[in-house]
């Protein structure tokens, strides 16, 4: 785990509805956001539903938003994202996080499976997203490698609900990110060490040695930990 600067812009009001799994409020709010082809329900495991406060969100409907950036300053506007927040996600989502902390100053970014470069970030992702058109779910099943992934009812639904322009344009669009390597912010990151999609990072995380890209999912409660560690609920 890596430790930044704090910084600081203005807050706003929530406009766009969240999907929140647990019941209790904190004083600094947390949003995290699912992997690609992903919602809420990438979180819906027991031990992420007992961390106190977290917010789980869906990705809002696709307008067209062809960029990172774009993508960010979506969520930032229809969220109020304010200084005094933690942001984070899985995969594509902690990329999006990443971005955000460029565009507004917040206390703490937290990354599973995921980036701060696009140099990280598998080439094979490119040619994988003709796989939209077809189904998501073909998609997911190509990037979960070793992970031995719970597809239960609920799971197979979401993926299979993704709306397939949006994982088009974010495989080109990762990779047009300029990046963010040194977030003004406390970092904290955990990876799995068989991923193969986005590399593990060589220092500064924590690695779960016999985890692939999708172990928000076969790893849950390493996962759910790392998180509430993150966050100060340990």
């Amino acid at each position: 785990m890596t430790r930044g600067n704090e910084c600081a812009t203005r807050p706003r009001r929530r406009q766009m509805p969240a999907t929140r799994l647990t019941g209790e409020e904190r004083e600094v709010p947390v949003l995290i956001l699912p992997g690609m082809g992903a919602s809420a329900l990438m979180y819906s495991a027991a031990p992420y539903r007992g961390i106190p406060g977290v917010t789980y969100l869906d990705w809002p409907l696709y307008q067209g938003e062809d960029s990172v950036p774009a993508v960010a300053e979506r969520i930032v506007r229809e969220q109020g994202v304010g200084t005094d927040w933690i942001v984070g996600g899985t995969s594509l989502g902690g990329i999006v996080a990443a971005e955000i902390t460029k565009q507004i100053s917040v206390q703490k970014l937290i990354l599973i499976s995921s980036a701060l470069s696009p140099r990280s970030i598998n080439p094979v992702l490119k040619s994988l997203s003709g796989y939209a058109e077809i189904a998501p779910i073909h998609l997911v099943q190509l990037i979960s490698g070793k992970d031995h992934v719970p597809f239960n009812k609920a799971l197979l639904s979401m993926f299979s609900k993704a709306e397939s322009r949006f994982i088009r344009a974010m495989c080109t669009a990762v990779f047009e990110w300029v990046g963010n390597p040194s977030p003004a912010c406390s970092v904290y990151q955990i990876h799995g060490a068989e991923d193969s999609i986005i590399y593990p990072p060589a220092h500064n995380a924590e690695i779960i040695q016999d985890a692939g890209h999708l172990m928000v999912l076969s790893h849950s409660r390493e996962v759910a930990a790392f998180i509430r560690e993150a966050i100060g609920h340990s």
